[in-house]
């Protein structure tokens, strides 16, 4: 199940490294280009209404299935893209694939734990997302920088993989006592009970992953304007380093309690926003680094942290909407995912790199620090729910 997640991130995360070469092909501004990377959520937020839910009523491997197809789907589109708009479309259903599979995928983890070890189950669900997110322009870095075609071949290559995650979704055993929903279709309620660790983790999750946003979107195109690099294996590395901080991190603090994983992660995520900010005024290839490596670590405390906060509430409270319970955490997750990029890609466009990095890492610190403090002050989990981190 952990390598159909890390597939399907993958597959989203691709078009990182070739950010670059697709402006320089198509022509649009920086705009356009973190629009092309933020449009997704456009498909996987509704994909997170829908099929979360559903998933809890027609069963996980169901949704799975359907989530990998739209992932071919939209692994061709763009492999094959003669226009924007064809990214666009591509962008839209790995977004759909992506919001499919997130509530689904880690609600079977939970449910396929032989143990029923919800620790483990949360942890492989975030780890194995953060190595989509890592290997993605990781891997399409590569083939782009050394084969030819490098805006068709990385997709073709990319396809072989979806074979062996077919396979493991066709053996998926289904689970005999889920509690179904009473409704066919329902959107997702998080209840009265758990709502108050509902917001304070996927809070602090949508800081993380907008700051990841950031070295996703934005930091590849980054490098070559104050560096003067335009390796895109290195550009791709940059946004694949961030994750595999993450993947460290959480593997690290995969014992720490989560409310504490929170908020140390946010901790150090201000840390990094302050890091960028002094790397835009004292341009370091090393410096970023270490930044990037600062990033990765807050994002992963802080997701692994939020992720188990959330399911253990949900199972202990909310078995029978557990999947909704989860759509609902993605879509606020991967909203902060989205809209800093866009934010960033408008104020380049007007103000150009330099004031717009600066702007950025402002806020995102002070962002940071103000739901630090909220979970710093807010009321613990109830003690059911702490048992099951």
């Amino acid at each position: 199940m952990g390598y159909v997640l890390t597939v399907i991130l993958l597959g989203a995360n691709m078009p990182t490294s070739v950010y670059g070469l697709y402006r320089t092909e198509f022509g649009f501004t920086p705009t356009i280009q973190t629009l092309i990377y933020g449009v997704y959520v456009a498909g996987l937020v509704p994909a997170l209404l829908f099929f979360g839910p559903l998933s809890d009523a027609l069963g996980r491997r169901t949704v799975l299935l359907a989530a990998l197809a739209l992932s071919v789907v939209g692994t061709l589109v763009l492999a094959f893209a003669d226009a924007t708009v064809w990214l666009f479309v591509g962008r839209v259903a790995q977004g759909i694939a992506v919001g499919a599979a997130s509530a689904a995928g880690s609600a079977a983890l939970v449910e396929q734990e032989p143990k029923f070890d919800h620790r483990r189950a949360a942890l492989v669900s975030t780890v194995t997302g953060a190595l989509g997110g890592a290997l993605g322009p990781l891997v399409s870095g590569a083939i782009a920088q050394y084969l030819p075609q490098p805006l068709r071949l990385p997709y073709l290559i990319f396809l072989v993989a979806f074979i062996p995650a077919l396979i493991v979704l066709l053996l998926l055993p289904r689970i005999g006592d889920v509690t179904r929903p009473k409704r066919f279709f329902q959107m997702p309620h998080v209840p009265a009970t758990i709502r108050e660790t509902f917001w304070l983790s996927s809070l602090a999750v949508a800081l993380s992953w907008g700051a990841v946003g950031l070295f996703q979107s934005v930091v590849p195109s980054w490098m070559t304007s104050l560096l003067n690099i335009d390796n895109l294996l290195l550009g791709g590395g940059a946004a694949a380093l961030v994750m595999i901080c993450s993947v460290i991190a959480q593997l690290g603090g995969s014992r720490m309690d989560p409310r504490a994983s929170v908020t140390v992660g946010l901790g150090i995520l201000a840390l990094g926003m302050i890091g960028l900010l002094v790397v835009d005024l004292v341009p370091s290839l090393a410096l970023l680094g270490a930044i990037t490596v600062v990033v990765g670590a807050g994002h992963g405390l802080a997701f692994a942290g939020g992720m188990k906060r959330v399911n253990a509430a949900a199972r202990t409270h909310a078995r029978e909407s557990h999947g909704g319970v989860l759509a609902a955490f993605f879509t606020v997750s991967y909203a902060g995912l989205a809209i800093p990029s866009i934010i960033a890609g408008i104020a380049i466009t007007i103000q150009g790199m330099q004031t717009a990095i600066i702007e950025l890492s402002i806020v995102g610190t002070l962002l940071c620090l103000a739901v630090m403090g909220f979970n710093l002050r807010g009321a613990r989990e109830p003690v059911d729910a702490r048992r099951y981190p």
